[in-house]
């Protein structure tokens, strides 16, 4: 599926766009001080939030490690949370977010950018 948007999105714009929207989705749920913990954890894992759009399974992985996953999860927080990031990323970019559920965080990013970088993101 290809998404046209008005203006040219460069891959830079769109790695800045997404590590910008996961700060603010996760400041916006989870409060400040709970995100100053998990995007410190990443940097003490190496992994600042910036990589993030070349590495997304990082931050996927590393969230489940933080909010739990399977029978230890906060009520599927990871997953709404990466849910809602690409939702709002996709409303930036002006596009309709489409993704089957269970969301794959990483392949979502990983076929956003890569529409990007061949052209077919227009913001």
């Amino acid at each position: 599926m290809v998404y046209t948007l008005a203006i040219s999105l460069t891959v830079n714009d769109f790695d800045e766009l997404l590590v910008q929207v996961i700060e603010e989705t996760i400041i916006y749920c989870l409060g400040e001080r709970n995100a100053n913990i998990i995007i410190n954890y990443l940097d003490t894992q190496n992994y600042p939030l910036s990589e993030t759009p070349k590495r997304p399974e990082f931050f996927s992985e590393e969230l489940r490690n933080l909010m739990g996953f399977g029978r230890r999860q906060i009520m599927g927080a990871a997953v709404l949370l990466e849910e809602t990031i690409l939702e709002l990323f996709c409303k930036k970019l002006g596009i309709k977010f489409e993704a089957e559920l269970p969301i794959n965080f990483p392949y979502q990013v990983r076929k956003l950018r890569e529409l990007c970088r061949a052209g077919n993101i227009r913001r």
